[in-house]
């Protein structure tokens, strides 16, 4: 009867590390919800932060430095 309990255990770990890998394979979370500087920059200006002229000219460097 303890091998059962033994081998049961081992399989519900063995299940559990599986899950958690491919959780962290496929989680759509894979930057650890870090947002992008230009969603940043969006929600600023969404929220009324800054000017418009800033927020282009802002968004141009942005976009500009990312190309590279």
């Amino acid at each position: 009867m303890e091998f059962f309990g033994y081998s049961f255990l081992c399989t519900l770990l063995f299940a559990g590390i599986v899950f958690i890998l491919l959780y962290e394979l496929f989680s759509p979370f894979k930057d650890g919800g870090k947002e992008s500087p230009l969603d940043v920059l969006r929600k600023k200006y969404a929220s009324v932060e800054m000017s418009t002229e800033a927020y282009e000219e802002r968004r141009e460097i942005l976009q500009r430095d990312l190309k590279k």
